[in-house]
């Protein structure tokens, strides 16, 4: 894409980790896709085999946390064999419960083709659901498709606004991002793009 080519940061793109190519996804755990186990004491004694069955349960019971780890799971193959098809179906029935963090993997998804045909327009819906409930990598990826126009409307007043907000969130990775973006930018932009953020941080996006 543009922005892949434009130099964009590749972490920004691999949302669950570094990619060496610059391009693809490389998979890593998020907190909130640990085991059960790993933070609730009493659960740590069953086997691979009970914890996903209770969180299969979890999730059928219409559990949007269980639902995004679950989704998770399929996604990187932990415990159960890579299924990018249960993946997508899992993470959209936490994200459309509202759950940020499956928000913003399920716009990932879209925007990568897992799962899926690549649908940048449908990565950006769920990035933007996932940012205005704060998600930071969210708001760095939303960043990166108003920059690019991958998705939506070129506008980099936007891009740098949804970096800024990013950084806000502590993505660090997003510093880079809106410097890239200000290349591109006049004075009287930015100072749009600071102004814009300003008034979402104070009312909302």
């Amino acid at each position: 894409s543009a922005g892949r080519a434009g130099g964009w940061l590749p972490k920004s793109w691999a949302i669950w980790g570094d990619s060496d190519s610059g391009g693809g996804l490389v998979l890593k755990p998020l907190p909130s896709q640990l085991p059960i186990s790993a933070s609730a004491p009493g659960l740590h004694a069953i086997d691979e085999e009970e914890y996903f069955n209770a969180l299969l349960t979890m999730a059928e019971w219409g559990d949007p946390k269980a639902q995004h780890t679950l989704g998770a799971m399929y996604l990187q193959g932990e415990e159960v064999g890579v299924d990018y098809a249960e993946a997508l179906g899992w993470h959209r029935k936490a994200a459309e419960q509202g759950f940020a963090a499956a928000q913003h993997d399920l716009g990932t998804m879209y925007l990568e083709g897992l799962g899926t045909t690549p649908d940048p327009e449908a990565a950006a819906h769920w990035f933007l659901l996932a940012a205005r409930q704060g998600d930071a990598k969210a708001r760095n990826n939303l960043g990166i498709l108003f920059a690019t126009g991958e998705g939506v409307p070129l506008d980099r007043v936007r891009a740098h606004a949804w970096f800024s907000l990013a950084i806000a969130g502590g993505m660090d990775e997003a510093i880079e991002n809106r410097q890239i973006a200000e290349e591109e930018m006049t004075p009287e932009e930015i100072g749009r793009a600071v102004a814009l953020a300003e008034s979402w941080t104070e009312g909302g996006t």
